[in-house]
């Protein structure tokens, strides 16, 4: 009755145990992808080596209102791709850099480059993507530089014909040009005078250090404006994810990123060409997933290895420590010892006078040497244990053998 009842409990206790390890296995085998315009990681395209690596499938959410980092930040999305020139944002974790974005600086054909910076109407400009990178790029040319006028004017949608500027921040991928608009031409940051090109080469850098600068060779792009090459910026792009992400899924991820780059690479080269995990953490924004830094810091030593010979060291401390206070130990005890031993000297020599003393100077010595055998005991200078049991028998037997030779 009572093996069957035990049976029963591990079988439920069992059942409890898969169902919760089933359930985890579910929701920790699928991420789910903000997506930015221009930029997107084409899930089709990479779930069939995600699935066939680690069982892991990337789901599109669809493209929003809400900024990527507000997406994470609300629950909408898994992961997304953020600029690292993006402010700390709770909740928001790392998993890895992937690829540069350089801005491209478009301006209309029929624009006087020349006039740029001169002062005038500002300019207006459409920054793609509302990307933070470009948006700090405008704000702090127009305010040192005057470049755009005071600030420039922004705009929300592109009329052609009428919007001056457009700031497209994203990778350089020359078979992939759906962010450009007829009729606009590229613009290098070179085409300005000496101030304002060291300025935009060097100064930008301090005032944003995640801000580079970049180059476009010339005819990268069989657009207007790449006859000659092409002065910009650049900022390190991050693959980023939710705190709350599954740490299991965030691992694989990484993992399959990394171990096969150059299958991601032949999928889509402007993007995972660059993936490595020889980066700085300190220089990310945002600090790396718990999931990401398990699998990054996978060959560091534990606590143990690190701290192996300190800790060697400890316990030969110790163990000396220990030795030495059994020693110590010992010795007291055998001082203890040597201490009775004297007593059992002494009771023996009364002994020995019972024959021809006075029983009453006899019976003194042995209260006297009593007293003070009691006394060391008290003090802690003698021992209770069995040598001083001993030493009361004796003392007994002798104070009887005394009384019995008055009779």
């Amino acid at each position: 009755m009572i093996a069957r009842r035990v049976g029963q409990v591990l079988r439920s206790i069992l059942l409890a145990a898969f169902c919760t390890i089933t359930a985890c296995s579910v929701s920790d085998n699928a991420l789910s992808v903000y997506p930015i315009p221009y930029q997107p990681l084409d899930t089709a395209t990479l779930n069939p080596l995600l699935e066939q690596e680690v069982g892991l499938s990337l789901t599109s959410t669809g493209a929003g209102a809400s900024a990527p980092l507000t997406a994470l930040s609300d629950g909408l999305a898994d992961i997304t791709i953020v600029e690292n020139s993006h402010p700390f944002t709770a909740g928001v974790r790392t998993v890895l850099p992937l690829y540069k974005s350089v801005l491209h600086i478009l301006v209309r054909e029929d624009f006087d480059i020349d006039s740029l910076g001169t002062g005038g109407n500002e300019l207006e400009v459409l920054v793609i993507n509302r990307s933070h990178a470009a948006l700090k790029f405008l704000e702090l040319s127009a305010q040192r530089s005057k470049w755009f006028g005071q600030q420039g004017q922004l705009v929300e949608q592109l009329e052609p014909g009428k919007t001056d500027m457009i700031l497209y921040l994203g990778p350089i991928n020359p078979s992939k040009t759906d962010w450009y608009t007829e009729g606009y031409q590229l613009v290098s940051l070179d085409q300005v005078d000496d101030a304002r090109r060291e300025f935009f080469s060097e100064g930008i850098s301090y005032l944003v250090p995640q801000l580079e600068p970049a180059h476009i060779p010339a005819l990268t792009y069989n657009l207007p404006g790449n006859e000659r090459g092409l002065s910009t910026m650049s900022v390190d792009m991050l693959l980023v994810a939710s705190r709350e992400a599954p740490e299991r899924a965030i691992y694989d991820l990484t993992r399959t990123l990394i171990e096969q780059k150059a299958r991601f690479a032949a999928l889509a080269p402007n993007i995972f060409s660059w993936v490595t995990e020889d980066f700085d953490p300190l220089a990310l924004n945002f600090p790396l997933h718990r999931g990401a830094r398990l699998y990054l810091e996978r060959d560091e030593p534990g606590f143990l290895e690190r701290y192996a010979e300190s800790i060697n060291l400890l316990v030969y401390l110790a163990f000396l420590c220990l030795t030495g206070v059994v020693a110590l130990a010992r010795w007291q005890a055998r001082r203890k010892k040597n201490r009775v031993d004297t007593f059992y000297t002494r009771i023996l020599t009364i002994r020995e006078r019972i024959a021809f003393d006075d029983p009453i100077t006899l019976r003194n010595e042995l209260e006297a040497l009593e007293r003070e055998a009691f006394e060391l005991l008290i003090n802690e200078r003698l021992a209770a244990d069995e040598s001083f049991r001993i030493f009361t028998e004796l003392l007994s037997q002798v104070r009887r053998e005394v009384d019995e030779g008055k009779r």
